[in-house]
């Protein structure tokens, strides 16, 4: 298991390697930008994706819930670079904290978490695969980043 442990750390350092790549691309005036009437503005994909990762992390560590509205109050000033980075960085912290402080039963025992993608639809998941859903779901929304960019004329090819 101590190398499960270790492809889980270099999965979300590499997908974590990815994001910061684009965050140097972010400027404070984008934070309430979206391409598009309807899309989740770039300041709301960043807080979309600590914010979840806080929420799977509560659920594993704790086995409770907390409601996006609680994601915002831990936040803070939604809208503010400094303070999302911030946000990314603490979460993340906690991440890897919780990670290291798991024996390898822990890593191993299936957890319940209904309706979140970490789950991939199934009614319980070894906790090893939530933190896999985690970089997931940090992969996609630094894809989704990465194309707000594009469309604002930043061309990721020539980064």
């Amino acid at each position: 298991m101590e190398k499960t442990r270790k492809l889980i750390e270099a999965r979300l350092a590499f997908v974590r390697k990815e994001l910061a790549e684009v965050l140097n691309h972010l400027q404070q005036d984008f934070m309430t930008w979206a391409p598009a009437e309807g899309m989740r503005t770039v300041g709301g994909q960043l807080i979309e994706i600590a914010g979840s990762e806080l929420q799977v992390l509560i659920v594993m560590k704790e086995g409770r819930y907390i409601t996006d509205d609680e994601v915002k109050e831990r936040l803070g000033d939604k809208d503010n670079l400094n303070i999302l980075l911030d946000f990314l960085s603490r979460v993340r912290h906690e991440t890897l904290a919780y990670l290291a402080s798991l024996s390898d039963k822990d890593l191993t025992e299936e957890i319940a978490l209904t309706g979140w993608h970490e789950s991939i639809g199934l009614p319980t998941v070894p906790r090893s695969e939530i933190f896999r859903g985690i970089a997931q779901h940090e992969t996609y929304h630094t894809g989704q980043l990465v194309s707000y960019l594009w469309t604002r004329g930043d061309n990721p090819y020539k980064w």
